[in-house]
């Protein structure tokens, strides 16, 4: 495992030395950072326009009906689907039923082939005293919702990052000192990135190591070096997780 570690090392810092801090950072990374805020803001405003929750009761505004209305005439209404989607939903003891049935399991039998997946989230989403057809058809409008501001967002914020990648490409051109400051910012920014990449896969491939199967093998090979050893095994995110290797 050293000789991966140390060869993974000189290939990213060769990596960060050409490509420099600024084209790393103003890169494909902050489109990715972009693309990520840009989700959890659209799911933080949307809901905001979109419904008002007032002492439990919900109302939907107009922006939201204007979709939740044709999609909710489009979702399935003849047959035993159709009635559970039409059944108010009701509470008790903290279990959600439609129709005297428990939700979870009313979907997993009434939805085919992917009821059992489904069925948790339909559970997260349903609301006491209110139809499934309204909950599914207020989700979509939401998500639907969500997408166009999420793509907007991610447009807008784009063409900034761009303006302010091709004023920092400018200056570095014109001074050399910082773009040699800029070449040794790129070259340790990418070995973190590395040192991310061996832990995250670190954590995960224990997380699946029970001391004898596939994962406990490759683990065994993940803490075999001089260097790899003491790397691996003060993995954070393994003392987050409250695992130690080896494992078995």
């Amino acid at each position: 495992m050293d000789f991966v570690i140390i060869g993974l090392a000189v290939l990213f810092a060769l990596i960060g030395l050409v490509k420099g801090g600024a084209k790393m950072f103003f890169g494909l990374f902050l489109l990715l950072v972009i693309m990520v805020g840009s989700a959890f803001i659209s799911a933080a405003v949307c809901p905001l326009f979109l419904k008002n929750e007032k002492d439990g009761a919900v109302t939907y505004t107009k922006p939201a009906t204007v979709l939740m209305d044709p999609i909710a005439s489009k979702l399935p209404s003849g047959g035993d689907f159709g009635a559970m989607l039409d059944g108010a939903v009701t509470e008790t003891d903290g279990v959600l039923y439609v129709d005297g049935v428990d939700l979870k399991q009313a979907i997993t039998e009434k939805v085919p082939y992917v009821g059992s997946f489904v069925a948790s989230f339909v559970v997260k989403a349903a609301r006491p005293g209110e139809t499934l057809r309204t909950t599914f058809a207020f989700k979509i409008t939401e998500y639907a919702y969500e997408i166009v501001l999420w793509v907007l967002l991610v447009i807008l914020l784009a063409i900034i990052r761009n303006i302010i990648r091709k004023k920092i490409y400018v200056y570095l051109d014109k001074h050399s000192f910082s773009s040699k400051i800029d070449r040794i910012i790129g070259l340790v920014m990418n070995l973190a990135i590395l040192l991310a990449l061996l832990w995250g896969v670190g954590a995960l491939i224990a997380h699946f190591d029970d001391g004898a199967n596939w994962a406990n093998t490759a683990d065994n090979f993940m803490i075999n070096g001089m260097i790899a050893n003491p790397l691996m095994t003060n993995n954070p995110l393994l003392k987050l997780m409250h695992i130690t290797l080896p494992i078995g």
